[in-house]
């Protein structure tokens, strides 16, 4: 093979073979897109779930309190 085809074929497999890596670096990059997509979206129902729970948390200590003071005014009526 001539020096002339023999660097012909040479820059051609290497071409293909940067082209390749390209294709494998946008099949990575897409399904690093979906995972990470896949998480933001985890998080976001993680934050609401916290969210509800603060929100029964606080409910639940305004009902405490407020049998607290039921409690204490019963207590106070019989003194």
């Amino acid at each position: 093979m001539d020096p002339d085809t023999s660097r012909k074929v040479s820059d051609l497999l290497s071409l293909m073979e940067d082209i390749s890596t390209d294709i494998d670096v946008q099949t990575d990059l897409k399904a690093l897109t979906s995972e990470l997509k896949t998480i933001k979206e985890a998080l976001r129902e993680l934050a609401a779930r916290f969210d509800a729970f603060e929100q029964a948390y606080i409910d639940k200590r305004h009902q405490i309190r407020a049998i607290r003071d039921e409690m204490l005014t019963l207590v106070d009526k019989d003194q």
